[in-house]
Order: C-alpha cells, then sequence, then structure tokens
C-alpha cells in the first residue's frame, strides 16, 4: 500500500512537472524568445518594474544606431532608474549591442508575481521548509502535517517572512492539511488584516478560528486586539451567530483597552441581545457605546430602536428619536416601521398614525411593512373597519397588499365576530391571485370551532387538503382544543394521532388541551396519563392544569386523591418541584378543602420544599374564609419571621383568584399591614386600583389612611381599627392612602 502511494505521488509530481515545462514551451514558441518570462532582480527598473539585486535584466533601449555599410542595427540600452547607461555593464571595449544580444522584449509585467522566486532565493529556511514538504509528500503523503503540527511555531516563523506577499503566504497555508495549528492561523489573519482585497479571507478564517477555540476567553483575546481590525470583525462575527454573551465579553475587552467597534459591529451587538430578549444589557452597552464614542449613525440607532421594539419601551424609542434629531441622524424606513410597530403594539394608534404623517413629510414612503403594522393594531383592538379603510388608502398610496395584509384583516375580522366579512376578504384574496396559506386557514377554523361548527371546519380541512396546504401546530391544537371542549376525545386523539404522524411534535398546548378535555370527561386517569406525558415531553405544568384535575377529584367527592399526585409524579420519575406543590395548595384552598392544603403544605416542607410567599398567603386568607382566624394570623406571623413580603404580582394573583371574597381579602391586607409585609410598590397598585373604581362614592369611603406600615418597619405599624363602616389607622408619621372596600 506505501509503495502505491509513493507511486501515485511520484506520478502526480511528474505531471505537475511535465505540464509547467509543455507551458513553459509554448510560451517560448508564442513569443519567439527563450526567455518568455523574466524575474526583475534589479531596482534599475523602477518606478516600471520593482524589486532588485544588482544584475540588470529588463532595460530600455535608449537609443538605436543602424550601420550604413551593412544595414546592421546597433542598440544602446539603460535602466530607467540608473543614472547613466549600461555601457559599464557590456564586454570590455563593447559600446553597442547587436541584435544577437537582444533575447526579448517586454509586452507586459506581472507585479509582486517574481516574489516568490526572490524569496525562494533569499530565504533559504523558506526554500528548505518547501523542499522538506515536498519530500515527506513523496515519501509519507502526511508527514509535512506531523511536522508542523509538531512545530507550529515554525510555520508561524514561515509567515511571518512571507507577510510582504499576503497571497503566497495565504496559497502556502492553504496548501497544508487542516486542521492548522492555532498560533499560525493567528499569524496569518494578521499578516492578511492589513490587506483591504484580503479581508473577505480574512474573515472567513476568523469564523472559522471561532467555532474551533474560545476567542473570546481571556487567553487568546489580548493578541488579536492589538489589530485595527480584527476586534470588530471578532464582534461582529459574535453576534451575528447568536452568541451575545461571548459577543459582550470581547466588547467588554475592547472597552478596557479604549479600543472603538465600529458601527457595523457595535450595531450587531445590540441586534444579538434584542434577539436574546436581553434588553436590559442592551441599553446599558448602548450607553457604554455613547461614552466610548462610537460613530452613531443610522444603523446603531435602528438595533436600539429594535431593542424598544422587543422591550416595549415606547418612551425611551421616543428619546431615540430626539437625540436622532439632534444629532443630524436621518430616520430611514426601518426606523419609522419599527417605531410604528412599537406604538402598535402597545395599543397607542394615534401615536402610530403621528409617525407615519412625519414619515410622508420628511420623504419617506410607507412600504407594506408600515401598512401592515398600521392594520395589525387596529385589528387587535377589534377595530376592523378603521382597518379595512386603511387597506383601501394602502391601495391609493400604490402600496399593494400582501399574504400578511389580507390574513391580519381577516384574523380582525374573526375576532371580532364577522365570520362572513373574513369570508369575503378571502374570496378577495384570492382574486388576487394570492392563495390563502396555513395562517389564514387557521384564523377562519379557529372562528368556526369558536361556534362549534364542526361541519364547516371538515369542509375547510378538506379544501386545505386538496391545496396542499400542510397543517401546522396552530391548526392541530385549534382541532384538539374544540374537540376536548364539546367532551369529544375520540376525535381529539385522532387528530393528536395524525399530528404526530405528520412530524409534528407535540407542545404545551396541546397537552394542556388534553388534560382538560380529559377532566372535562371526567376521564381523570387518561388526564393524568396526559400530564404524565407532558412532563416526560419536558414542558412544567401550571396552575391551571393541575387545577383541572384537583377539580376533577374534588367532583367525584375524591379530594383525598389529592395528596397521591405528589406521589404518583416521582414514582413516574418526576420529583415534584415547588410549583407543583403551590398548585395543589392553591387549588385545594380554593376549593374550600383546607385541611387537605395544610397536609400538602406540611408534606411539601417535610421534603425541604420552602414555600413561597403566595403559598403563606393563599393559605392564610382560606383560613381567614373558613372562620379560623388564629391559623391565619399564625401563617402571617410565620412570613414576618422568614420576611417573605407581598409584591404586586403576588397582590394582583390574590385579587383575582379571590375576586368573590372581598372580605376575607381585605382582612388579610389589614392583616398583613399590620406585620408590615406590604411593600411600597403594592400601595401605589392599591391606589391606582382604586381610582379606576365607577363610584367615587365608595372610594371615598373606604380611604384608609397607613402610617409606618412599610415592610422597613414592621414592627412601628399603627393599631388599626373599624369605626362606622370605615378602616382607620393611628398615625405615627406620614400618611399613605390605601384604598380597598371595607
Amino acid at each position: 500500500m506505501q509503495i502505491h502511494h509513493a507511486l501515485v505521488h511520484l506520478i502526480t509530481l511528474g505531471m505537475v512537472i511535465s505540464s509547467a515545462l509543455m507551458i513553459w514551451k509554448g510560451l517560448i514558441i508564442m513569443t519567439g524568445s527563450e526567455s518568455p518570462l523574466v524575474v526583475v532582480l534589479s531596482e534599475s527598473m523602477e518606478l516600471g518594474f520593482e524589486r532588485g539585486r544588482e544584475i540588470p535584466i529588463v532595460h530600455r533601449v535608449i537609443e538605436v544606431h543602424e550601420r550604413r555599410d551593412n544595414a546592421q542595427v546597433d542598440f544602446l540600452t539603460k535602466g530607467d532608474n540608473n543614472p547613466m547607461d549600461d555601457r559599464i555593464l557590456y564586454t570590455h571595449g563593447q559600446l553597442w549591442l547587436q541584435q544577437h544580444h537582444i533575447m526579448g522584449r517586454a509586452i507586459g509585467y506581472l507585479p509582486k508575481a517574481g516574489w516568490v522566486t526572490l524569496v525562494m532565493t533569499e530565504k533559504p529556511v523558506i526554500k528548505a521548509v518547501c523542499a522538506a514538504v515536498i519530500k515527506s509528500t513523496l515519501t509519507q503523503p502526511h508527514n509535512h502535517h506531523h511536522l508542523l503540527a509538531a512545530s507550529p511555531s515554525l510555520l508561524a516563523a514561515v509567515l511571518h517572512r512571507l507577510s510582504p506577499l499576503p497571497s503566497t503566504a495565504l496559497a502556502f497555508f492553504r496548501s497544508l492539511p487542516p486542521p492548522h495549528p492555532l498560533d499560525a492561523s493567528l499569524a496569518l489573519l494578521r499578516l492578511l488584516a492589513p490587506h483591504p482585497r484580503h479581508h473577505p479571507t480574512a474573515r472567513s478564517l476568523l469564523r472559522d478560528l471561532s467555532l474551533r477555540h474560545p476567542l473570546s476567553s481571556p487567553l487568546l483575546l489580548p493578541s488579536l486586539l492589538a489589530d485595527p481590525h480584527l476586534p470588530s470583525w471578532l464582534l461582529l462575527l459574535l453576534s451575528q451567530s447568536a452568541r451575545p454573551h461571548d459577543a459582550l465579553r470581547v466588547f467588554d475587552h475592547m472597552r478596557a483597552r479604549e479600543v472603538v467597534p465600529d458601527a457595523h459591529a457595535s450595531s450587531a451587538l445590540l441586534t444579538a441581545l434584542a434577539k436574546s430578549r436581553m434588553t436590559a444589557t442592551a441599553r446599558k452597552v448602548f450607553d457604554q457605546m455613547t461614552r466610548a464614542g462610537v460613530a452613531m449613525n443610522t444603523h446603531v440607532y435602528n438595533a436600539m430602536l429594535h431593542v424598544c421594539l422587543k422591550a416595549g419601551d415606547a418612551a425611551l424609542a421616543e428619546s431615540l428619536m430626539t437625540r436622532m434629531d439632534a444629532a443630524g441622524v436621518p430616520l430611514d424606513r426601518f426606523s419609522f416601521n419599527t417605531v410604528i410597530a412599537l406604538y402598535c403594539r402597545k395599543g397607542m394608534q394615534y401615536e402610530a398614525m403621528c409617525v407615519r404623517e412625519r414619515m410622508e413629510n420628511q420623504g419617506v414612503k410607507a412600504d407594506v411593512v408600515t401598512w401592515n403594522s398600521l392594520i395589525h393594531g387596529l385589528c387587535k383592538e377589534r377595530r376592523v373597519k378603521e382597518a379595512s379603510q386603511l387597506l383601501r388608502e394602502m391601495a391609493m398610496a400604490g402600496v399593494a397588499p400582501d399574504h400578511v395584509t389580507y390574513t391580519t384583516l381577516v384574523d380582525g375580522y374573526c375576532r371580532a365576530g364577522d365570520l362572513e366579512e373574513a369570508v369575503k376578504l378571502r374570496g378577495e384574496m384570492e382574486a388576487m391571485g394570492m392563495l390563502p396559506g396555513v395562517a389564514t386557514y387557521n384564523a377562519i377554523l379557529r372562528k368556526l370551532c369558536e361556534d362549534g361548527k364542526m361541519k364547516e371546519v371538515n369542509v375547510l380541512l378538506n379544501e386545505m387538503d386538496e391545496r396542499k396546504v400542510q397543517a401546522d401546530h396552530v391548526t392541530c391544537n385549534t382541532l384538539i382544543n374544540a374537540y376536548c371542549k364539546r367532551g369529544d376525545m375520540t376525535s381529539a386523539l385522532k387528530v393528536k394521532r395524525r399530528m404526530m404522524e405528520s412530524g409534528l411534535q407535540l407542545d404545551q398546548f396541546t397537552y394542556k388541551a388534553l388534560v382538560h378535555g380529559f377532566c372535562k370527561a371526567k376521564e381523570l386517569d387518561e388526564a393524568k396519563e396526559a400530564l404524565f406525558e407532558m412532563m416526560g415531553a419536558g414542558f412544567s405544568p401550571n396552575y391551571s392544569v393541575l387545577s383541572w384535575i384537583v377539580d376533577g377529584l374534588c367532583n367525584k367527592n375524591n379530594a383525598v386523591a389529592v395528596l397521591a399526585i405528589p406521589d404518583e409524579l416521582m414514582k413516574r420519575g418526576f420529583p415534584p418541584d415547588k410549583a407543583v406543590y403551590r398548585s395543589l395548595i392553591r387549588r385545594l384552598c380554593k376549593k374550600g378543602f383546607i385541611d387537605l392544603a395544610g397536609n400538602v403544605f406540611n408534606e411539601m416542607q417535610g421534603k425541604g420544599l420552602e414555600a413561597d410567599c403566595l403559598v403563606y398567603a393563599t393559605l392564610a386568607c382560606a383560613y381567614l374564609t373558613a372562620g379560623k382566624p388564629v391559623a391565619a394570623l399564625d401563617i402571617l406571623n410565620e412570613m414576618a419571621k422568614k420576611q417573605l413580603y407581598i409584591t404586586p404580582q403576588i397582590y394582583n394573583c390574590m385579587c383575582t383568584s379571590y375576586a368573590d371574597e372581598k372580605g376575607s381579602l381585605n382582612m388579610l391586607w389589614v392583616h398583613a399591614i399590620e406585620r408590615g409585609l406590604i411593600t411600597k410598590s403594592v400601595y401605589k397598585v392599591m391606589h391606582q386600583a382604586r381610582m379606576k373604581s365607577s363610584n367615587p362614592a365608595t372610594n371615598q369611603a373606604a380611604n384608609l389612611q397607613v402610617m409606618g406600615c412599610f415592610n422597613s418597619k414592621p414592627n412601628n405599624a399603627g393599631a388599626i381599627r373599624r369605626r362606622h363602616g370605615r378602616v382607620e389607622v393611628d398615625a405615627l408619621e406620614d400618611y399613605l392612602p390605601l384604598l380597598f372596600s371595607a
């Protein structure tokens, strides 16, 4: 086998040499000269021909002398960069060159091409390396790889010697089999970076290195920061590769070394952070970019406006537009469309229309994205007639609606309950040559399922099948949910089976619909199997899912079976976590099974799981509802001991869960205030909720003056007492209005 490889390489080398010889002889025949290609070794012909040794090779004829006796032509030559003619280089006593001295005439030149010969001649180490590579190729095919891998510094040294010839260095590097040593790769990268025509190759090499080596690590990154191009390239590459954390690390190192990224890399980093929902970090990075002196152009501001869209921060977007105006940075179509989409998402339709008007005033024409955002915002608020008016204005402006436009309107009319108009729009869409896609069908299917028109649903499904419109997750989940609500679990399971056969993965919405359907059909064993399957697929059940199972067991007068759910989960290999126990306790409390809820609470603590504030607040409210104030106060005292404070999120959750038990809920807030368990932010939520009430008289009668009830001073709360239907507090310092019904 080794002889076979040697013969293959020998024949290949022979073919290369033969090809080169044939090309050389062909050039001799074409040019009529024995030296069709000549390497200029001196500087005598600069600037016309570059590079040098002390032997003149190509010179210019400066004088021609024709003899009258024999018509022989003599020539006198001179190098363009030499101070005198070439007679000092001729044979002693010779003043002219004859025809036989002339080997050929130069008809063109290739700058830098002769450097290969010069480097091989002047740098013996390079010649030795090349000879070793050729020799190893003929003897053992991959020996040169092991040679260079064993001494990557040698390869780096060779590349450094070739620094005047980036193309040659690149060709030499590519001739070696991968993987290449990291030091050599970095050396080539630094060699190519100063040459603009090699920038695409350098960026591609950097991309390959970033996939194989942690270039953002503190060990490798400093070697890249010295070059003016590489840091921004690396920052851009990592940002575009969806590696925001690595990109942030590079950005921090650049800031520490006062290296300013270019605008392209900066906008890419902000965009990557926006896509990763790291909006708070993006704001911080943008401020750091501003202080570092990044050239803030339209693209950088657009990336930050995209961050505002992801964060839903309209105020920051407005301030950015003001800064752009002040700095003279023009807003482009992307800028306007992003702000319009943000306003529409926030329900600020008037502001969105104002931005569109400004867009037109500044000569930026609204495109289909602009109109689609405005139409979607109106449809989301059920203002479908105004959305249809925008469709007509869109056509008058010369902008053709697309699939998104019609699908948005069809969905809007379906959500508004006008199925007839939705179907009419679908017909108009088809008349314009746009066949409805799966999203359009899904909107109509959802409305038909809501209305219980299952025959029409089947007709529409058959139409989708005829038109080769592939159903997606939304289609299947809509059908499964509709069948589950009707109690037709056979049809729901059939859709589930077809969904899996078509390669669609079941998601959390599929499992939730199945659990709800089985519970509604009083098939609790199947509901629990669907729950276990859901957890096996990696989805955690939320409060609603477990509530359906608890309700089903309670409706069968088998509430005690709820206590067995954690053990069943454990047997299936799903150890119950805090969220599972929280859901069980909350639902048992809501159903009035406070003693069972207490048992689950004790089991939870026995397994070392700490209950959170929502669990304690739920138990306390349930004890108050059950007429057990002592137990409720014990729970609240334990909350105070563990410093578990009621946040606005918990306050809103409790108000929603116990909206029909305001008496118990208000007593809970009173006792919580006594113990300093209410945070400052909750007072604002309470006040805002009371201001939205429709009965001012009730609001005034229900004012509660609270002092010293902050959680930072739990022991300084005033004594609360009831009098004439009002809840009053003895004031110690300032007063805070706390509003709820007595």
